[in-house]
């Protein structure tokens, strides 16, 4: 008799124990959720800050460094500079160009990283936009001792897209290229379309990478050497206009980067 109370006094227990656990489980599961909830209100907060004091620095710093600009370009134009003196001048000038270049990179990321950037729709030429980036960049390419070029598949439709965006991504990925270029060795920019995406390519003569690095930017940018704020930008660019970018090696040596952007590009 005993031991049949013993059993169903055990039987009895053992559905409440049950209860109880899937009851602690729960409580505990929403309080995990509670804290992580928490965790990322915290982290959001600390990126609007960061990408907030990024704006503003980009904004204090310009004012200067366009005098800046604007005094060495007033400096070069005397006729009357010694060699060396046009030399100190030239240096001043490219360095402000690049810290305000890096300026404007700042308030670029900190845009899209607080979804404040947006595509702004107009029609272009694809070509003339090579052609406008590679003029840009001819001095830079020069110094490092490699050729630069483009050409286009026939003649292509204008492109309903946003020039700045694509500006900025071919820019950064020219630059790149240029970069892991080995002295006398050649960039150039290909674009050409299928009816429903245009597809540029850039290719270099630089060092073949390693498979397991296609589509990891960060691990290019450090065999490059080149600006990892320039192509995480064109790496948001590249999503924002709805394209897609791949990367192959080609032979015998020589890196191949495929862009394919679609003719109209998504609304955000």
């Amino acid at each position: 008799m005993q031991s049949s109370t013993q059993a169903s006094s055990a039987s009895g227990a053992s559905p409440k124990t049950e209860k109880d656990r899937k009851q602690s489980s729960a409580e505990s599961l929403a309080r995990r959720n509670a804290e992580l909830n928490e965790a990322n209100g915290r982290l959001q907060q600390l990126v609007e800050y960061r990408s907030a004091f990024l704006a503003h620095l980009a904004h204090e710093l310009r004012t200067p460094l366009t005098s800046i600009l604007g005094f060495s370009e007033i400096m070069l134009s005397q006729e009357k500079l010694t060699e060396a003196q046009r030399g100190f001048c030239e240096r001043i000038q490219n360095s402000a160009q690049q810290l305000q270049g890096s300026l404007n990179q700042l308030a670029d990321l900190s845009r899209l990283e607080t979804g404040r950037s947006q595509l702004q729709r107009e029609e272009f030429s694809l070509a003339d936009l090579l052609r406008e980036l590679c003029a840009s960049l001819a001095r830079h390419a020069q110094k490092q001792n490699v050729g630069l070029d483009f050409q286009t598949a026939g003649t292509l439709p204008r492109i309903n897209s946003d020039r700045n965006k694509l500006h900025q991504v071919l820019d950064n990925l020219l630059n790149f290229a240029i970069a892991r270029s080995p002295n006398g060795a050649r960039v150039w920019a290909e674009a050409g379309n299928d009816g429903n995406n245009y597809l540029i390519k850039i290719e270099d003569e630089g060092e073949p990478i390693d498979p397991t690095a296609f589509g990891d930017l960060s691990l290019l940018i450090r065999k490059s050497g080149s600006s990892e704020l320039g192509l995480a930008i064109a790496r948001h660019n590249i999503e924002l206009l709805g394209a897609t970018l791949s990367t192959q090696n080609r032979e015998p040596r020589g890196l191949q980067i495929s862009i394919r952007l679609p003719t109209t590009p998504p609304d955000i």
